[in-house]
């Protein structure tokens, strides 16, 4: 859909309750913190977003310095709008998926999360090699900040719950059945 920067991602419903880390992976890496899986590989995910128009940025880093004071690099990339679209009794449906989780450490009027392209990172092997990071991981729409993420939370949340207690969760009565099969749209975002 490249008229349209969009793509869209077959899965299926991996987690529906419990505290979350990644909104999509790959099949067989975080499945158990992810509200879907995939078969696509990272990389694909990223060729095809490209393909569709959009510019990859950089995924988002944290680090804790001398002092104990958390240093956050926020992730860069065209800012993307992550939708699902399943079926139910009622029909066809549509909605972001971030509706299919809640923050239970923020203030209720608080925004709705923000997402962007930010590509994952190579790297080096001890071949010399470079391979894609998020094919290994499975990052593929992140919430915690694990720096691989092809689309990541324009938040930087550390993946230690030591510097930061686990959030978000699974937004149970609202997300189809574990197995359900579910298209994840990935698509530029008017907003900045």
């Amino acid at each position: 859909m490249p008229a349209q920067k969009a793509i869209e991602l077959e899965g299926r419903i991996a987690c529906r309750q419990g505290f979350l880390e990644q909104l999509v992976c790959r099949q067989g890496t975080r499945d158990h913190e992810s509200l879907i899986v995939t078969t696509a590989p990272a990389s694909a995910v990223h060729a095809a977003l490209l393909a569709a128009g959009l510019r990859a940025g950089s995924p988002g880093a944290w680090s804790v310095d001398r002092s104990g004071a958390l240093q956050l690099i926020q992730p860069q990339g065209e800012p993307v709008q992550v939708l699902v679209r399943w079926m139910d009794a009622t029909g066809q449906r549509t909605q972001p998926l971030a509706q299919w989780m809640v923050n239970t450490r923020a203030d209720p009027g608080q925004a709705a999360p923000a997402f962007v392209f930010a590509g994952s990172r190579f790297r080096k092997l001890p071949d010399g090699s470079e391979r894609y990071a998020a094919d290994d991981s499975g990052s593929i729409v992140g919430l915690v900040t694990f720096g691989d993420e092809v689309v990541a939370m324009r938040t930087v949340i550390p993946d230690k719950v030591d510097v930061a207690p686990a959030a978000w969760k699974a937004r149970t009565d609202d997300i189809p059945p574990e197995g359900s099969a579910v298209t994840v749209i990935i698509r530029a975002s008017e907003q900045p």
